[in-house]
C-alpha cells in the first residue's frame, strides 16, 4: 500500500511542482568537478578526491534537509520554492549534519575494521595451510558481519526524513528511523528492492557515460590525459540531468513512502477536519445578544 502509493504519487507531485528538480540539479553541478579530478595524475586525483569528499560531507546535509523539506511541502499540498528549500535547510541542517557525520564515521570505521579483518584472515589462512573449508568458513563469517552492518545501515536510512518531516533531533531521528523500519518490515523490504533496482540501473548508466566521456586515470608516472572537450561536456550534461532526475524522484518517492508509514497524511487530514469543524462551530454559534 505505502509502496504503491509512493510510486503513484511521486510522478504527480513532480509534474505539479517541477521546482523540486532544481536543488538536486544544483547538487549535481557541484559534483561535476569530481569527474574531471579522476582523470588527473594519480596523486593529484587522490588529494582532490579527498578534499571534495571532505567538502561534500558538510554540503550534502544541506541538500538532504532542504529537498526533503520541499518534497514534504508538495506532499501536503502546499506550494514550495527555493526560498522554502533554504528555510528547511537552515532549520534542519545541524541535526541532519550530526546524524550524517555519525553514520559516515561508523561506516568508515567499519570499512577499516573489515579491511584489517580480511588482511588478518588471509594471513591466518596462509599460516594454517589454507584449505577450501577454512577459506569458506572465514569468508562466510566476514560476509555475515558485512550483511549485518548493511541491515543496520538501512535501518537508519530514514533519519533525515524523521528530522525534516517530524522535527526530531539527530539522536531521535536515528532511533525513529529504526522504529519505523522495524514496525514496517514488509513495506520497507519492498521499498529497498525498488530502490536497489532503480539505483542499480542509474549507477550502471552513469558508469557507462563516464567511461565513454572521460579518459581513464593514468598509471603512475604517465602524463594525465586531457579529456576531449565535446564528449566531456556531453558527459557532464548527461550526468547532471540524470542525477537531478533520479535523485529528485527518489527523494519525493521516499518522502511520500515515509509519510504513509508514519501516518502523517492521516494526521494532517484529522487536523484539517478538526480545524474545519471548529471553524463551523464558531460560525454557527448564535450571538447571545440576538
Amino acid at each position: 500500500m505505502a509502496l504503491l502509493k509512493a510510486l503513484r504519487e511521486a510522478p504527480r507531485l513532480l509534474r505539479e511542482q517541477p521546482i523540486l528538480f532544481v536543488p538536486m540539479a544544483i547538487f549535481a553541478i557541484l559534483q561535476t568537478p569530481q569527474l574531471f579530478v579522476d582523470t588527473l595524475d594519480p596523486m593529484i586525483s587522490i588529494v582532490g578526491s579527498l578534499l571534495l569528499t571532505g567538502l561534500f560531507v558538510f554540503v550534502t546535509p544541506v541538500f538532504y534537509a532542504g529537498t526533503i523539506g520541499m518534497a514534504n511541502d508538495a506532499a501536503i499540498g502546499s506550494p514550495t520554492s527555493l526560498g522554502r528549500f533554504w528555510s528547511h535547510a537552515k532549520e534542519f541542517y545541524a541535526s541532519v549534519l550530526i546524524a550524517y557525520l555519525f553514520i559516515t564515521a561508523v561506516t568508515f570505521g567499519f570499512g577499516f575494521a573489515v579491511s584489517i579483518g580480511v588482511f588478518v584472515a588471509i594471513v591466518a589462512i596462509g599460516a594454517g595451510g589454507g584449505g577450501l573449508p577454512l577459506t569458506l568458513g572465514v569468508g562466510g563469517v566476514i560476509a555475515l558481519f558485512v550483511l549485518a552492518f548493511l541491515i543496520a545501515l538501512f535501518a537508519v536510512h530514514f533519519y533525515a526524513h524523521a528530522i525534516a518531516i517530524e522535527g526530531n533531533g539527530p539522536v531521535d531521528g536515528l532511533s525513529r528511523s529504526v522504529t519505523v523500519v522495524r514496525h514496517n518490515l514488509k513495506s520497507v523490504v519492498g521499498y529497498g528492492l525498488v530502490s536497489l533496482v532503480f539505483g542499480g540501473l542509474f549507477g550502471g548508466v552513469f558508469v557507462l557515460v563516464v567511461t565513454f566521456a572521460f579518459p581513464s586515470a593514468p598509471a603512475p608516472g604517465e602524463p594525465a590525459p586531457m579529456p576531449d572537450l565535446v564528449p566531456a561536456l556531453l558527459g557532464s550534461a548527461a550526468s547532471i540531468v540524470g542525477t537531478a532526475l533520479f535523485m529528485t524522484f527518489f527523494v519525493v518517492f521516499s518522502v511520500v513512502f515515509y509519510r504513509t508509514l508514519v501516518g502523517a497524511d492521516e494526521d494532517a487530514s484529522r487536523s484539517n477536519a478538526t480545524t474545519t469543524d471548529h471553524g463551523s462551530d464558531e460560525f454557527d454559534t448564535p450571538n447571545p445578544s440576538d
